[in-house]
């Protein structure tokens, strides 16, 4: 390993394996967030790293 990180972009099938925290439906990338299909909550996205967490809703 060299130790750099991946920073490529988030890609719809990353999300395959991963789900919304609160309704636990499935979540969709979009261009600034990550949206959930069953709640409609979207959770931002910090230098690319998707963050799930219920009172980081925008």
């Amino acid at each position: 390993m060299d130790g750099k990180m991946n920073t490529s972009p988030l890609l719809p099938e990353d999300l395959r394996w991963v789900v919304c925290p609160v309704c636990h439906q499935p979540l969709e990338s979009q261009p600034e967030s990550i949206r959930c299909t069953g709640c409609l909550r979207r959770y931002p996205l910090v230098d690319g790293i998707p963050v799930l967490l219920a009172d980081r809703t925008l």
